[in-house]
């Protein structure tokens, strides 16, 4: 299995703020930007604010969904699997591999 690492350098520098906000973003979605601001430079910290962005968009379709009565289960059944893709998220971050999240992790908007 051929995983790709991001510099362990940049790792070690922005590892606690990266960690801090993939756990407390499982709780509060709307952290997602703490890295942006707090490591401007860091390919690392660039990658996992983009993926707690992406957990944060669907945890708002999730939220969207539990309002419709019709499909609310489906709302809760995909919160409960955004909230299994924030733990892999976390436990990522904290391996240091370039590595996404399921299905949607592909997906690049910060760049």
């Amino acid at each position: 299995m051929n995983e790709e690492y991001f510099e362990q350098s940049d790792v070690e520098q922005n590892k606690t703020i990266v960690m801090l906000t993939c756990v407390i973003e499982i709780i509060i979605p709307i952290i997602f930007f703490l890295p942006l601001v707090a490591c401007k430079d860091s390919a690392y910290g660039k990658y996992y604010a983009n993926q707690c962005f992406l957990l944060f968009i669907c945890d708002v379709a999730a939220g969207i969904l539990t309002r419709i009565r019709i499909i609310s289960y489906a709302g809760w059944l995909i919160g409960v699997v955004l909230l299994i893709f924030g733990i892999l998220n976390a436990v990522n971050a904290n391996s240091g591999a370039r590595k996404g999240i399921p299905l949607i992790g592909s997906i690049e908007i910060f760049k």
